[in-house]
This record gives structure tokens, sequence and C-alpha cells, in this order.
């Protein structure tokens, strides 16, 4: 399946995001629904996985636009009991919404360590972020499997502060049972050309079988931001023709997604030289 996230069409600044209106002509394609970040589900006709929130945010009116300002980032590891709690409620309602509307996939950033000074050089202190994050990981997985959503992890582009290894982090995650994994192209690609992580290859090659949704853009290794397919330096076609083909492809870009989604359907369909 082939779809678009709704940040495609979020305009972001330093402190807040904008929301801007879908074409019509998009409507009708299957959406990631990034929740609480500007758009809800009567935006969209086909509403197939929501992204769980990584940021949250304030609705305010600037000059009589509709803003979301950002309050603070979501920690699924935090130490700040009253934080975890709320978010780990705040992740139950979605997930239920989300069932009721038959959403397949709900997606979340992992956890990490956000204390100040240098605490996560020390492996007792990370240790603690870990267990506080296997709690939320038990309960979330469970409720989302009662609800019959799929709880997906996907890699960020973020130091980790708890294994200090994305792919032990990952690892950790989907063999142990509480998620499967969404694979995002340019967060892998700029951790690799930027910090000598894992390849998108061997990242595909060690998670294949727990993959089931990809976020898709191009991207140049300078920053996680993503580009428009073609534009950057990630060989996305081959890479797609290494997974299954019933996967979820979500187009993530900060632009119009319409190009990329018909470069994408012309490969599946053959077309595409």
């Amino acid at each position: 399946m082939l779809g678009f996230a709704s940040g495609c069409f979020l305009e972001r600044r330093k402190e807040f995001v904008i929301p801007h209106k879908v074409p019509e002509e998009l409507k009708s394609y299957p959406v990631e629904l990034q929740v609480g970040r500007g758009y809800d589900y009567s935006d969209f006709d086909k509403v197939v996985s929501i992204h769980l929130p990584f940021t949250l945010y304030k609705v305010l009116k600037v000059e009589g636009v509709t803003v979301y300002k950002k309050s603070r980032e979501v920690n699924l590891a935090s130490l700040n009991e009253d934080f975890w709690r709320y978010e780990l409620e705040l992740f139950k309602r979605h997930i239920m919404e989300a069932a009721e509307k038959r959403v397949k996939y709900a997606i979340f950033h992992y956890g990490r360590c956000n204390c100040a000074g240098r605490l996560w050089r020390y492996e007792n202190h990370r240790r603690l972020h870990w267990n506080r994050e296997k709690e939320f990981l038990v309960e979330i997985s469970e409720f989302a499997a009662d609800n019959g959503i799929k709880l997906l992890t996907e890699n960020h582009p973020y130091d980790d502060g708890i294994f200090l290894n994305h792919v032990k982090h990952i690892a950790e995650i989907v063999e142990g049972g509480y998620a499967g994994f969404c694979l995002d192209f340019p967060h892998t690609y700029y951790r690799f050309k930027r910090f000598n992580n894992a390849s998108l290859d061997e990242i595909i090659t060690r998670f294949r079988e727990s993959i089931q949704e990809v976020h898709l853009a191009d991207g140049n290794g300078s920053s996680h931001n993503p580009l428009a397919l073609d534009k950057g330096s990630i060989d996305w076609r081959k890479l797609l023709s290494l997974l299954p083909r019933s996967l979820l492809v979500i187009i993530e870009l900060r632009e119009n997604p319409l190009e990329a989604l018909k470069r994408v359907q012309e490969l599946y369909d053959g077309t595409l030289r």
C-alpha cells in the first residue's frame, strides 16, 4: 500500500508548525496521520496509520492564523512520573480512537535520556531509563493488541541516550516483542553518513521480517530532513526492491507528495525508467 504523511503540508517554524490545506487530488490516498499536529481524521478519506506524538503542542491563534506551538518533547523513558503517566494515557487515548477508525498501525519514537548534564554517560543511569521505557512498552503494547492496533517503532535521527546504539535499541524493542519496525530512510541515511551508524542495507538485512512500514524520502546525509525522490543520494529503488511489496510505504516530505507517489507507483508497475 502506498500513501503519504499528513506532515507533508505542515509549515515548520522554529517554535511552532502551521497546517496548510491538503489538495483535493490527494484526499483519496492512504494517509499516516500525525496526531495532535495540525490535522485530524476529518481531513482525510483513509487514515491507515497514525504517528503517536513525539512533541506536545499548544494550539494558538496568531494574527488570525491557527498555529501549533511546541510545548515539550514526548519521552517514553522519562524519569518524571507525571510526564510518563500523562504520555502513557495520551497514547492510549489515541490508540483507542485509531481502533474506532479501523486504523492498522500506530508509530512511536523510542525513548532516550533527557536528563540535565551528562548522566547518559553512566550505564546505571541509562538502565533506569530503559526500565522505564520497558514498563511503558509492556503496557502500551498490550493495550494496542487488545484494541487490534499494531505498534511500530520508528528509528529517529537523534542521539540514543539509552543504549548509545540505535540498532541495539530497535532490536531490544522488536525482538522483545513490544512492536514491529517502521524504517525511516532519510533518518537512517543521515546517521550512517554523519556518525557511521548502520547503513540502510544493513538495517534492512537485520530487520527485514519486522519492517511493516517505510517512511520514504530521499536524503543527502548532511541532515535528516527529507528531500524529494531523486534529489539526494539514497538508492530508494534498490532498497524498496529488497523489501516485501506488501508493506506500507508512506511518502514523508515537506512538500506536496503527489509526484513522489506517482514515481513509486510507476516503479511498482514496472514503468519507471
